[in-house]
């Protein structure tokens, strides 16, 4: 597991242990779509932090601009 992942999962379990639902869901997302991207394609593979940092990227876009319509 990339370090980046792994420090994810440890906010999330944070986020949940101090019961905030913002943060937790926010981070929920973010490990889904890191998921959804690892199990794309023919193949499962293991993500780089580099591809994991650039997936979030996107992800931030979509929803900022999803947020501005």
């Amino acid at each position: 597991m990339s370090t980046l992942k792994e420090t994810l999962h440890a906010d999330l379990t944070e986020a949940i242990r101090s019961r905030d639902a913002v943060v937790a869901a926010t981070l929920r997302m973010a490990l889904t779509a890191i998921s959804t991207a690892e199990t794309a394609g023919t193949s499962h593979r293991e993500l780089s932090d580099d591809e994991v940092l650039t997936l979030l990227v996107k992800e931030g876009k979509k929803r900022r601009a999803a947020a501005t319509r």
